[in-house]
């Protein structure tokens, strides 16, 4: 084999490599001092009893996988200024996710009000469902831990008249970035060794 190829193909794999322990981690479950600082700051805050009880029971589940955050939202009204503080929210929020691997998956905008409901109030209804994936669950409690209480967390609270968030696990995405990352690697690679052949040969 020659060393072109061989650079070519161990670059790709070392590429690789580096993204997937990025993207994927190495199943670092939440440590008891994280716990115990979201605890405190939730208490700080004077986040609802039963909300840090789930919170906590979800960090104390925890098996080192991924999960996806189910957000649904309703803005008020105005909407046109409520969606701009989300907007402000979301660019300092999302930078904080990405740097962990964590990324939006998907964003739908409802097209009518609720056509099923079973024991829900009637003028309840949801403007858009936000589903955001994180790589872990330390990652999701560094993240709270730098968000509750923020600035950039308050313009969330004045934009949203109501919305609800759940973790969900197991999940899967078809063509996500685990997917999709290697098939473009393994195809940036062979484009240079063909590149590569056509040229030494010629």
């Amino acid at each position: 084999m020659e060393s072109h190829t061989v650079w070519i193909i161990g670059g790709a794999l070392v590429t690789y490599g580096l993204f997937r322990c990025w993207y994927v981690g190495f199943g670092k479950r939440v440590s008891p001092e994280l716990r115990d600082r979201m605890k405190l700051a939730m208490e700080e805050l004077g986040i609802p009893e039963f909300q840090r009880r789930n919170v906590l029971q979800f960090l104390e589940r925890d098996d080192g996988k991924d999960f996806v955050m189910v957000n649904l939202m309703e803005l008020k009204e105005p909407r046109a200024e409520s969606r701009k503080k989300l907007t402000a929210y979301s660019q300092i929020f999302l930078g904080s996710l990405l740097r962990r691997a964590g990324h939006p998956v998907a964003l739908a905008t409802a097209a009518s009000g609720k056509i099923e409901s079973v024991n829900v109030s009637p003028e309840w209804d949801w403007e858009a469902a936000f589903l955001v994936r994180y790589r872990s669950r330390t990652d999701f409690a560094e993240v709270m831990l730098e968000t509750l209480g923020s600035e950039h967390h308050g313009l969330k609270l004045d934009a949203l008249a109501r919305t609800l968030a759940f973790p969900a696990a197991p999940w899967s995405l078809i063509g996500g970035p685990r997917i999709l990352v290697p098939l473009v690697i393994a195809l940036l690679a062979t484009s240079a060794l063909y590149i590569s052949a056509l040229y030494t040969g010629a």
